[in-house]
């Protein structure tokens, strides 16, 4: 243990209150997705900290929301030296600063990337439910939900228009993904699931030619970031064998409000006509 998580174990046990709270008044995140639902149902009184991540644009959806809370770098130091009655936490990554915290007496709620819509609206719940916001979650699921089950669908599933996520690399999102499930539910059909891809994968410039999408979605930011791995996706290949969609992949990132504004554009552009089946 180093010397500063040390000090702050001191401060845990002297400070902490007497008694487990029904309802945490005192809330840190530190993980983007859990950033963003503290900021969705928690009263901003009750918001210590969310991770710098949280306020960037560039990966959150809620960055304006931000404003005026304080950041932290998803440090265990940083989230004990706050004092806080819960902190949120994503799952894999942040797996040894979870152990760190609770071995220090704090609890850790952690949210697990979700693979699916479902998972997001049980997310949704669950974290509601932890810290104390039951009702508003059930609220925002259900608003989620019912935005989602609103989009028009296709007549027949040839009718649908083949779609492939594209990120730099040739990068692409599978059957298991929540990209997968909002291509669905606007409409589409994901071509990476239909090449086997279960969650997260890669296509050559040839796979992606010879799939013959009717769609490519792009993440937006590719018009503003140039590199070596973006290359795939200006290649002149790719240009007038298909509609492109650009679209912030901050968009169905994480639980939330977020992934029925990107069905809803997806579902947008193909009623619009610019988007037909093969």
């Amino acid at each position: 243990m180093s010397l500063a998580l040390a000090l702050l174990a001191g401060l845990v046990l002297v400070l902490a209150p007497g008694g487990a709270a029904a309802k945490p008044q005192r809330l840190v995140s530190i993980n983007l997705c859990t950033d963003q639902l503290l900021m969705l149902l928690a009263d901003r009184a009750h918001i210590l900290s969310i991770s710098y991540l949280g306020a960037d644009p560039a990966g959150s959806a809620l960055a304006d929301r931000a404003a005026g809370i304080p950041l932290n770098r998803g440090t265990a130091e940083e989230a004990l030296a706050l004092r806080p009655d819960l902190v949120l936490s994503g799952l894999n990554r942040q797996h040894t600063t979870n152990r760190l915290i609770e071995a220090l007496g704090v609890p850790v709620f952690t949210l697990p990337p979700a693979s699916s819509l479902d998972d997001a609206l049980d997310q949704i719940r669950a974290l509601g439910d932890a810290i104390g916001e039951k009702e508003r979650a059930s609220v925002l699921a259900g608003n989620i939900a019912a935005r989602l089950a609103a989009l028009p669908k296709p007549s027949g599933e040839t009718s649908r228009p083949g779609a492939l996520v594209l990120q730099p690399n040739g990068y692409t999102t599978g059957r298991h993904t929540l990209a997968n499930d909002i291509l669905v539910a606007a409409g589409y059909r994901n071509l990476a699931a239909e090449h086997g891809i279960a969650a997260w994968g890669t296509l050559s410039l040839e796979d992606v030619i010879l799939s013959r999408p009717d769609v490519l979605v792009l993440d937006d930011q590719r018009i503003r970031r140039q590199s070596l791995a973006q290359n795939l996706l200006a290649h002149p290949a790719l240009e007038g064998r298909q509609a492109m969609i650009e679209l912030p992949t901050h968009l169905w990132t994480c639980p939330g409000p977020a992934l029925a504004e990107a069905a809803e554009r997806l579902a947008t552009a193909r009623i619009a006509g610019r988007i037909a089946g093969r």
